[in-house]
């Protein structure tokens, strides 16, 4: 039991009525049909927050790149850490392979980026 609502209340509707608090619903994720139901009673405003499901892609596909861009820079560093701290040509030699094989990666990371950032250009701008 709720300690802001202690009384639960029960009724009926017509199919329609509930199919159109569904609809409500399936527009705002956010919402309960308990929490729809009492501001409808208590004639307070229904705000739908609605995602565009393009503009939400784009953003997942961004927070990812952060993400793998994070990654590649925490190796990255330690790579460098360890070059500095080395002394052998063969350490230094397969560290710069490594260097190698990250920058390979930030620059597949950059182009993937450019892409997201071209779309969203295309989406804003030409609107």
């Amino acid at each position: 039991m709720s300690k802001g609502f202690p009384r639960r209340v029960e009724g009926r509707i017509s199919e329609s009525r509930y199919q159109e608090l569904v609809g409500i619903l399936e527009k705002d994720s956010t919402l309960t049909m308990s929490e729809l139901i009492r501001r409808i009673l208590q004639n307070q405003p229904v705000r739908i927050q609605v995602r565009e499901r393009g503009v939400w892609d784009l953003m997942e596909v961004l927070i990812s790149i952060d993400i793998q861009l994070k990654k590649i820079g925490t190796n990255l560093n330690q790579v460098i850490q360890a070059f500095h701290g080395n002394s052998s040509s063969l350490e230094k030699f397969l560290l710069g392979k490594k260097l190698l094989a990250f920058q390979k990666e930030l620059s597949k990371g950059q182009g993937i980026l450019e892409e997201v950032l071209a779309k969203i250009q295309d989406r804003w701008l030409s609107e």
